[in-house]
């Protein structure tokens, strides 16, 4: 197999390619004997990509993703909007092909997220639709100091609003995969949120994270929050005003604060932004890449795309 760099730094995700035979049984004979050598490259660059061998489709890419490991994580309480296509194997997030995903750590705002996150080209997009990537150590170094210590200090509640009569966002049916209310409190508990039922039916969820993640392996501590993906400072300010005007203002589906409870500030956030557009990467898919991170050392996002686009996601406990 070739090994090379995927960007231009060693801290950065590598690109594992084919020196003769393509075929899948070639990958996973490969993957099966050198399963400590590929953890230990995930570990020193934050992300693998598989390039250049015959992967096409979900089963497929769970076979390729059990080789190396993975074992599924229960995305009950996830926020993103996906389809389950096959076994343990999922749509990405499913925007518009004109938003673009802002780069975040998958379920920062839970206390238990998935330790590695595969993704599967199975149609690369026309143009765009690059999953974005930045090394979660880079952006940290890059947020103003005093930002760090007020989000060290203070922690972040993130809230949801799962609105009762207005379509915003995944409504909690889907998100806890159940129609029983004492089973969403049951779940949300065990989560670390707390739940309160409105009188108008609409559920409020909230739960306190901190900001920053100390990796169990490297003992790096890094960024690891969606504090600025959360806000509604990241909305269109036009969208913003609509959806506040329907549901008022601190109901959107998404709101964000500090741990204490006090708004956070606009303009923290907008240097927060700053901060992971300066850190972003990107490269283009080719079909049948697939694309191994690990959660806490690489955030991940979407670009804008135009044409058709499939790309499949597989969380993993592990």
């Amino acid at each position: 197999m070739n090994v090379n760099a995927l960007f231009n730094s060693d801290h950065h995700p590598i690109v594992i390619t084919p020196a003769g035979d393509v075929s899948q049984a070639a990958l996973h004979d490969y993957l099966v004997h050198n399963r400590e050598q590929v953890q230990a490259w995930l570990l020193k660059h934050g992300g693998v990509l598989l390039r250049g061998f015959q992967l096409n489709g979900a089963d497929d890419f769970r076979a390729c993703s059990e080789r190396l490991g993975a074992q599924a994580f229960d995305y009950i309480g996830g926020n993103s909007p996906r389809s389950r296509v096959a076994a343990d194997v999922y749509t990405s997030t499913e925007y518009p092909a004109t938003e673009v995903i802002s780069l975040h750590n998958e379920m920062s705002y839970l206390p238990r997220w998935p330790r590695r996150l595969f993704f599967h080209s199975v149609i690369p997009a026309a143009s765009g639709g690059q999953t974005s990537l930045a090394n979660s150590s880079d952006v940290l170094r890059a947020v103003p100091d005093e930002i760090v210590r007020k989000l060290r200090e203070r922690g972040i509640n993130y809230v949801r609003n799962f609105q009762s009569s207005i379509p915003l966002g995944k409504n909690w049916q889907t998100t806890y995969q159940t129609q029983d209310r004492a089973e969403v409190e049951s779940i949300a508990a065990e989560q670390g949120s707390t739940c309160r039922w409105q009188a108008d039916g609409v559920l409020r969820v909230t739960t306190r994270c901190d900001a920053f993640v100390t990796h169990p392996q490297t003992g790096q501590e890094v960024w690891f929050n969606q504090a600025e993906q959360w806000h509604p400072s990241a909305l269109n300010p036009q969208l913003r005003s609509m959806y506040e005007q329907m549901v008022g203002k601190g109901n959107l589906p998404h709101e964000c604060e500090y741990g204490d409870g006090e708004p956070m500030e606009e303009e923290a956030l907008a240097e927060v932004r700053r901060a992971l557009d300066a850190s972003k990467l990107l490269f283009d898919w080719q079909r049948g890449d697939l694309l191994m991170i690990d959660n806490i050392l690489m955030m991940h996002g979407r670009e804008s795309f135009k044409g058709e686009r499939k790309t499949l996601a597989y969380l993993s406990e592990t």
